[in-house]
C-alpha cells in the first residue's frame, strides 16, 4: 500500500483476512482506492469505511509505542519481584515467612498473567466491545489492589492482593494488545511484537531501581503506593493510544461469531514447541527472581542486586527485539536452538563461574540477551500453526510460561538448601557455582539443554509439515 492510500473495508458481509482476529462481524476482502481518483463516491460512502494503513503508519506505531509502555508497567512490578523478596525475607512484618510462600507472591502475579490468554481469547471473540472497558478496568484493579496490599500484615495477603488479583487485572489490562497487534501488523508482526513485549523488560530494569531506592528510604507501605501511582497515571495516558484497527459495529449489524477452533492442538508443531516453551521458562524464570539474592550471596550490597536485576531485565529488551526481527526475515526454529543452546553453556559456564560482581553483570548482560530474545518466537510459531486465529495458540504458549513461571521458582527454591553448607565458597574448594546455588544453576543448565533438544525437534517437524503442505 502506498502512502496515499486509503485503505477501504466493507462491514455487512464478506470473510476476514486469515492473519487478523475475526470479530462479531466478518470483514471481507479490502479494496483499495486513490485519494485523487475516488470513483463512484456514492457507493463507497455507504458500502465502506476508511482504515489506517497496515504495518507502519502513525497510528501503527503510536500502538506499538502505547502498547510498549503499557507492557513495561503491567509487567515491571512483577518482574520486580526478586527486589522485593529479598526485602520481605529479611523484614518485619514477613520475615518469618517461609522462602516459598515469599516465592509464590511474584509467581502467581506472573504465572496467571500469562495464563488467563484463553479466557480472554474466548471474550475477544464473543464480545470485542468488552475488551477497551476491561482495560479500563483492568487498570483501576490492578492501582486498587497495589493500594490495599500496603496495608499487608500477613503474606497471604500480599499472595491474594498483588499476586491473584493484581495477576488478573493485569492480564485483562495487557492482554487486548495481544489481540490487536495482528490488525496492525501482518509481515513486520513479529518485529513490532518484540519491542511490545520489550516493554516487560524496560520495566524490569526500571521498577527495581525505583523500588531498591523507595525501600531503602520511605519503606514497604510507601514504596508499594508510590508504584500503584506511577501505574495509574501513566497506564491512563498509554491506554489512548491503545485501540484496535478495525471498527467494532454496533450490536444491531453483529452477526454470531464463528467458535474458537482448536484444531491446531493436534499439531505435532504446535505440541513440540508448546513443550519447548515450558522448558526454557522453567529454567529463565529462577534466574530472574533468584539474581539479586545471588549477588547478595556472594557479599555485594542489595543495590549491587537490584542493578544486576536491571541490567538482566534490560538485557532482555535488546535480545526481544533483535529475534524479533530476524523471526520476520528467518526462521523461528534458528532462533529457539541457538538461543536454547547458547543460554544451557552460559548457565554451566559462565554462571557456575560468576564468584565476581564483574562476572554476574557479564552473565546477566548476555544471558538476558540470549535468553530473552526466546519469546519473540512465540507470535511466528502462533501464527503458521493456525493463521485464521493466532491469538489461540499465543494463548496456550503463555499457559506454558505461566505454569513454568510457578514450577520454575518452587523447584529452584526447594534446590537451595535451608542450611547452606557451600555458602562461603572458596575457588580452591570447589571453583564451581556455590553460595547454596550449585543446584539451581545444574537445573538451569539442564532444562536450557533440554530446551535445545526440544528446539531441534521442534525444527525437525517444522520441516516435514512444510514439505507435506
Amino acid at each position: 500500500m502506498s502512502s496515499g492510500d486509503i485503505e477501504l473495508t466493507q462491514l455487512p458481509r464478506g470473510s476476514l483476512e486469515s492473519v487478523v482476529p475475526q470479530h462479531d462481524v466478518p470483514t471481507p476482502p479490502t479494496v483499495k482506492a486513490n485519494v485523487s481518483n475516488p470513483g463512484d463516491e456514492r457507493t463507497r460512502e455507504e458500502a465502506a469505511v476508511a482504515l489506517a494503513p497496515v504495518d507502519g503508519g502513525i497510528q501503527a506505531w503510536t500502538f506499538v509505542v502505547c502498547s510498549f509502555a503499557l507492557d513495561g508497567l503491567v509487567w515491571g512490578f512483577p518482574f520486580s519481584y526478586g527486589v522485593f523478596q529479598e526485602w520481605y525475607i529479611s523484614h518485619p512484618p514477613f520475615e518469618s515467612a517461609s522462602e516459598a510462600s515469599i516465592n509464590a507472591i511474584g509467581t502467581v502475579t506472573i504465572a496467571i498473567q500469562y495464563m488467563e490468554g484463553i479466557v480472554l481469547a474466548f471474550i475477544a471473540q464473543r464480545f470485542p466491545h468488552w475488551l477497551r472497558p476491561m482495560m479500563i478496568g483492568g487498570l483501576v484493579v490492578c492501582v486498587a489492589s497495589m493500594l490495599v496490599s500496603s496495608f499487608a500484615t500477613k503474606v497471604w495477603h500480599l499472595i491474594l492482593l498483588q499476586g491473584v488479583l493484581y495477576g488478573i487485572a493485569g492480564g485483562c489490562l495487557y492482554m487486548p494488545v495481544v489481540f490487536w497487534l495482528s490488525e496492525w501488523f501482518v509481515t513486520r508482526r513479529s518485529f513490532a511484537g518484540a519491542i511490545i513485549f520489550g516493554g516487560a523488560g524496560l520495566g524490569g530494569a526500571a521498577f527495581p531501581i525505583a523500588a531498591n531506592y523507595l525501600l531503602q528510604h520511605v519503606g514497604f507501605r510507601w514504596t508499594i503506593r508510590a508504584m500503584a501511582l506511577a501505574v495509574g497515571t501513566f497506564g491512563g495516558l498509554a491506554i489512548l493510544g491503545v485501540k484496535p484497527r478495525l471498527p467494532i459495529p454496533p450490536a444491531s449489524r453483529r452477526t454470531r461469531a464463528p467458535p474458537l477452533d482448536f484444531s491446531f492442538i493436534k499439531s505435532p508443531v504446535f505440541i513440540s514447541v508448546g513443550i519447548t516453551v515450558f522448558l526454557q521458562a522453567l529454567a529463565y524464570f529462577p534466574v530472574s527472581l533468584y539474581i539479586p539474592t545471588y549477588a547478595v550471596s556472594l557479599g555485594y550490597s542489595r543495590l549491587h542486586g537490584t542493578l544486576a536485576l536491571t541490567v538482566f531485565n534490560l538485557a532482555t529488551v535488546i535480545g526481544q527485539m533483535v529475534s524479533g526481527y530476524y523471526c520476520d526475515v528467518g526462521s523461528y526454529t534458528r532462533v529457539m536452538l541457538s538461543s536454547a543452546i547458547l543460554s544451557s553453556i552460559l548457565a554451566y559456564a559462565l554462571w557456575g563461574f560468576a564468584h565476581s560482581l564483574a562476572l554476574v553483570y557479564v552473565f546477566v548482560v548476555i544471558f538476558g540477551t540470549i535468553s530473552g530474545g526466546f519469546s519473540a518466537i512465540c507470535p511466528p510459531a502462533a501464527a503458521e500453526v493456525h493463521g485464521s486465529q493466532p491469538f489461540s495458540p499465543f494463548a496456550f504458549f503463555g499457559i506454558a510460561k505461566g505454569l513454568a513461571a510457578v514450577f520454575g521458582p518452587f523447584i529452584a527454591a526447594s534446590l537451595r538448601p535451608v542450611r547452606i553448607d557451600d555458602m562461603k565458597l572458596g575457588p580452591g574448594k570447589h571453583g564451581w557455582a556455590g553460595y547454596g546455588f550449585t543446584s539451581i544453576t545444574i537445573f538451569v543448565g539442564s532444562m536450557m539443554a533440554a530446551t535445545t533438544v526440544g528446539s531441534a525437534v521442534s525444527a525437525i517437524l517444522r520441516t516435514r509439515m512444510k514439505h507435506s503442505s
